[in-house]
């Protein structure tokens, strides 16, 4: 798939802020026309004193949050990267990871300056303990 690398890469960068405490959030956005789906974001969330994602699928009308364990975060960019989705953004305190699709639907993985300076306060606390 070719898909698999960048989204590899990020997924890496992903566990590495979560484990250094950098990790502030994971959006999957821009869509390919107008889709009832508009974004999907990855918080973090303790679930039975267990690291995972809260994950708010948001709709036109609606939102639907699920627990997801970390490892399905990897699954979850697979299946909506290009459908409905152009970009995945890894939000950290260090930088930021883009995956963006171009309109031949080939990907591009850059990093841009750190759009947030604080990480996610329930990630710090989890660490704390």
């Amino acid at each position: 798939m070719v898909y698999l690398e960048p989204i590899s890469v990020i997924f890496e960068q992903l566990k590495v802020s979560l484990e250094e405490g950098t990790f502030a959030k994971l959006t999957l956005g821009k869509t390919i026309g107008k889709t009832e789906l508009t974004n999907i974001f990855f918080r973090t969330v303790v679930d039975n004193d267990e690291l995972m994602f809260n994950v708010t699928f948001r709709y036109i009308h609606e939102e639907i949050v699920e627990i997801k364990p970390i490892d399905e975060a990897k699954e979850i960019m697979m299946q909506y990267i290009n459908n409905p989705f152009l970009t995945i953004i890894l939000f950290t305190t260090e930088k930021d990871t883009l995956i963006k699709l171009n309109k031949k639907r080939a990907a591009t993985l850059s990093e841009m300056n750190n759009t947030f300076k604080h990480a996610d306060p329930v990630l710090l606390e989890y660490l704390k303990k």
